[in-house]
């Protein structure tokens, strides 16, 4: 009495079946002339026995048709019955079963009667099945807790039946649906405890794993649990979880059951369910599960890795392993401090394997940010056969001057003790090759060693720490070399085949951008740097030295002088924050040469003087030496100094046979200090001029040309010369030291920055900006920020006049940006 009170308001029970079974059945109902002949196939709980009785009560011809449940249960001779049955052409049969097992009787008689009729699977429902029995039979659930139920169901009749009787009708007060979880999950435990054992296992094993990993199917045994778990309705076909089953599996499963589990099964991902309710429990066999699945995480999942490495340090990992997987993460996504700040102590106390890890990581942090003394050291701090340690302590030590580690290296790998060529090995061993090789002259084969280096580091698929990129060293020998096309092309390579990973890109992009600028392509230029901009990860002290000099090339070829002034004054004191090495000589030449423009050489000349001092301990060798003695004379010559002007020409003149590139530079140093110019000097100039932009140094050739332009007596020669320099850069013209081409057209500014600043000169709010444009207000405000930025504007009125002179104001705007 008592329980029918307590069940008297209850809503009634739903019968769901998907909509295609039921066009199916229609179908076949609907067929006057022929019996009724269908299979019914779904796991437990999938309401197979009352389709079976709907068809029944339906059927035409039910006295000519039988109608079997659980034939999965007959035996053959029962089976062979009803497949005598079907030899009489006006006998039905509706048989229902579940999906396992099948002897191969049952598979040959319902093969035979799917000659009439597909079978019908009834074993999922998706939220419109739902909600249309929900209608039909005048329930009323929230239709979003519907779809809710469904999908933590994974759309399983039997579990969204159960879950849907637990929610009840009405208004939900539980919106994450735990006391729903709970009341199923007890009934979940119920069947689980019900199978047997090895397969209770399976099913528990397949559904702490994650979504995309199953148990292997190793044998028969594992094959046949996954099929009985799907037959059960506890896992999808072939065995994937459903995660209301997989919370309960979590949830009800001892934690000491579990991790045996963990240790003894293979389970390729871990939930992250069943990763958090182990927290807390020391053992070291899940510390270990922990720790695997946490380094296979971090290849795709940075934030799921760093959890998983902090469970496995919880249950008792070791503390070095664990930080030294952490900041190979770091440094995989480009957070270089956070790699060396988490290896600091690990440098100290580890052992082994960890400690030439730890070095490696820690001696490439101090590289990336301008500190390649300490990495030289950091690298030397382990003394023995690490060969990639040795390589790159050697790489760095070269980039300061000391040649000695790196020809000790390679007069080891020349006796054959360089160990098992490897890919990474052998491009290690080519790039150190080809750097020894270019320290004497003619330097034979050093600059094809280098170019074989970083295709074979490409090769490799390397994505760790390294002092400094192949490629990048590879491109410096090129542009040594005057071969600009062939520096382009290296790093284009490079950028394709993605080398080094992520950290890496930003490094290519931004010396790609430096060398685009200089082979006078300035739209290619911008269009690295705002790929650079576009990237979520943080530039390194090196990079951001790199991103000034492509600036500074930028307007010193493009830009006005004001411009130029404007960006000196913000980026100048950047030079200051890194240590002068021979990988960073080009970025820092576009400091040296810029400095005098301003009166402010004494900036840059610790700078000049530490390369000056690396050079020489390599023995001042040709292929470096070269271009930072022409930087050296523009130097001179900006300061108006004529003796270190004569001094860097005698220099060039006494080199100028030893490589094409120092012949061009002499004859242009020559041509240069020539006080004046005599009537037919115009023929030889422009040979000069030309020598020099077939090394891609079009815009010094025409810098020379209009210098010399003014400076001859003949004004037929001098006109001659002028129109001669616009065809090598598009900005040269007489009477300007820089140009006036405006720097929006530059690449400094993308195309929506000029578009939004294009907006700001007409007065628009952020608001009517971010209207005009479709962004939000708060992005218009963050691309004027960036604007101000970029072109140094110290004040509202700064900003409007320097835009101005940018973009132009298209209607005559006004400010408008008080009280932004």
């Amino acid at each position: 009495m008592a329980l029918a009170a307590m069940s008297a308001g209850l809503p009634p029970s739903l019968l769901l079946w998907p909509q295609l079974a039921l066009t199916h059945v229609e179908e076949e109902l609907s067929s006057e002339n022929r019996p009724a002949r269908l299979v019914v196939v779904g796991p437990a709980g999938s309401d197979k026995s009352p389709l079976l009785d709907e068809i029944s009560r339906r059927v035409s011809h039910v006295e000519d048709t039988l109608f079997v449940d659980d034939a999965h249960l007959l035996t053959d001779d029962q089976i062979r019955v009803l497949d005598r049955h079907l030899d009489d052409p006006g006998a039905g049969l509706v048989v229902s079963c579940r999906p396992w097992p099948w002897t191969p009787a049952l598979t040959a008689l319902i093969r035979r009667i799917e000659q009439s009729r597909p079978a019908l699977a009834v074993g999922q429902v998706d939220t419109e099945d739902v909600v249309r029995a929900v209608e039909q039979a005048g329930r009323s659930i929230d239709p979003g807790c519907i779809g809710a139920i469904v999908r933590m169901a994974a759309s399983v009749t039997w579990l969204v039946k159960q879950a849907l009787a637990a929610h009840g009708d009405g208004y939900c007060r539980d919106p994450s649906h735990e006391r729903v979880i709970r009341a199923v999950g007890e009934v979940i435990a119920l069947r689980l405890d019900t199978l047997e054992p090895p397969v209770a296992a399976v099913v528990r094993r397949a559904s702490l794993g994650g979504d995309e990993d199953l148990p292997a199917a190793t044998d028969d045994a594992v094959a046949a649990a996954l099929a009985v778990g799907h037959a059960e309705g506890l896992l999808l076909r072939g065995g994937r979880p459903v995660p209301i089953v997989r919370t309960t599996v979590t949830r009800t499963t001892p934690v000491a059951q579990l991790i045996d589990l963990l240790d003894t099964s293979s389970i390729p991902s871990l939930d992250a369910e069943v990763a958090s309710s182990l927290g807390g429990h020391v053992d070291a066999r899940l510390a270990r599960v922990l720790q695997a699945h946490a380094d296979q995480a971090a290849t795709y999942d940075f934030a799921r890795a760093t959890e998983l490495y902090d469970a496995a340090l919880a249950a008792g990992a070791d503390p070095n392993r664990i930080a030294l997987r952490k900041a190979r993460m770091a440094w995989d996504r480009g957070d270089i401090d956070e790699a060396a700040s988490l290896v600091d102590a690990v440098a100290l106390s580890a052992e082994g394997d960890d400690h030439s890890e730890a070095l490696r990581i820690l001696g490439s942090a101090w590289s990336a940010r301008g500190f390649l003394r300490a990495s030289a050291m950091t690298y030397r701090a382990q003394p023995g056969h690490d060969f990639l340690l040795y390589a790159h302590g050697a790489l760095a030590s070269f980039g300061i001057g000391d040649p000695g580690p790196l020809l000790d290296a390679v007069e080891r790998l020349n006796a054959g003790t360089g160990g098992v060529p490897t890919t990474l090995r052998v491009a290690h061993a080519k790039l150190m090759r080809g750097l020894a090789a270019s320290l004497t002259w003619p330097a034979g084969g050093a600059f094809d060693e280098l170019i074989r280096a970083s295709e074979t580091y490409g090769d490799s698929g390397e994505r760790g720490p390294v002092p400094e990129l192949p490629a990048v060293i590879a491109a410096i020998g090129a542009i040594n070399l005057g071969e600009l096309q062939t520096a382009a092309n290296i790093l284009g390579d490079a950028l394709m085949d993605d080398h080094g990973g992520p950290w890496a890109r930003s490094r290519l992009l931004l010396w790609a951008a430096w060398v685009a600028v200089h082979r006078q392509h300035p739209e290619e230029s911008a269009a690295r740097l705002a790929d650079v901009d576009a990237s979520f990860l943080p530039l390194s002290s090196r990079e951001i030295l790199v991103r000034d000099a492509v600036m500074l090339a930028h307007v010193r070829r493009y830009g006005s002088l004001d411009e130029l002034r404007a960006l000196w004054m913000r980026v100048r004191d950047d030079v200051r924050h890194v240590e002068p090495d021979l990988f960073l000589l080009h970025p820092l030449r576009e400091f040296i040469e810029t400095a005098p423009v301003f009166d402010d050489s004494e900036r840059v000349a610790p700078a000049l003087e530490t390369l000056t001092g690396i050079l020489h301990g390599l023995g001042d060798p040709l292929m470096w030496s070269v271009p930072l003695t022409w930087s050296s004379f523009q130097r001179a010559m900006l300061a108006r100094d004529p003796h270190g002007q004569a001094q860097t020409v005698r220099t060039l003149s006494a080199v100028a046979r030893g490589s094409r590139l120092a012949g061009a530079l002499s004859a242009a140093a020559t041509e240069w200090s020539r006080n004046r110019v005599d009537e037919g000097a115009a023929e030889r100039i422009e040979e000069v001029a030309s020598r020099m932009a077939e090394m891609g140094l079009g815009w010094e050739g025409a810098r020379l040309a209009v210098t010399l332009s003014e400076r001859s007596r003949d004004r037929r020669t001098g006109i001659r010369l002028a129109a001669f320099a616009r065809t090598l850069h598009p900005s040269a013209a007489p009477g300007s030291a820089t140009n006036d081409v405006a720097l929006g057209d530059s690449g400094l500014l993308s195309a929506r920055e000029r578009e939004v600043a294009g907006l700001v000169l007409r007065g628009m709010t952020y608001a009517e900006i971010g209207e005009a444009i479709f962004i939000s207000p708060r992005t218009a405000e963050h691309h004027i920020a960036r604007i101000r930025r970029r072109i140094g504007a110290t004040s509202r009125t700064d900003l409007i006049a320097k835009l101005q002179a940018i973009v132009g104001a298209e209607d005559g705007g006004t400010d408008n940006t008080e009280g932004r």
